[in-house]
């Protein structure tokens, strides 16, 4: 499953890109994104707690940078398990960044694959799901780049 969108974040590229690495401050702005922890150079672990329609899906997983072409692209694979629900998401993400009049326009891509009961989930309801949080994610990181507090 592909997923893309794009978002203008009032900051300059360098700032955004800037942000994008530090893992700590990313993943504070991913809504439901626990005990996120670098365990080698590029690689994290972490955990994921999401509502997916009806579902609450608690997953653990890892995530590698996989590329960083400052300050325009960079992209990661993940593997996560939720075991209680017999789930797995796989999958890949790329951001490219480019300057705007007003700062820095954010394209992205993910291609996901899900598998056990998380797989019988429609498409519509996971692609709301993903819409709903990436504007949350994208919200807190321009409301982050503008030195405010921001809340996950």
């Amino acid at each position: 499953m592909i997923l893309k969108d794009s978002f203008e974040i009032e900051a300059p590229v360098e700032a955004v890109w800037a942000f994008l690495l530090d893992i700590p401050r990313v993943s504070a702005c991913v809504p439901g994104a626990e005990a996120v922890e670098e365990v080698e150079p590029d690689v994290f672990r972490g955990k994921l707690v999401a509502k997916v329609g009806a579902v609450k899906a608690a997953f653990n997983g890892e995530a590698k940078l996989e590329e960083k072409v400052a300050p325009e692209k960079l992209s990661a694979s993940f593997k996560a398990e939720d075991r209680k629900l017999a789930s797995i998401v796989t999958g890949s993400f790329v951001a490219r960044l480019s300057p705007t009049d007003r700062g820095t326009r954010l394209d992205y891509e993910m291609d996901i694959a899900m598998r056990g009961r998380l797989g019988s989930i429609g498409f519509t309801v996971v692609q709301q799901t993903a819409k709903k949080t990436s504007v949350e994610f994208i919200n807190c990181v321009a409301t982050a780049l503008a030195g405010l507090e921001s809340e996950p």
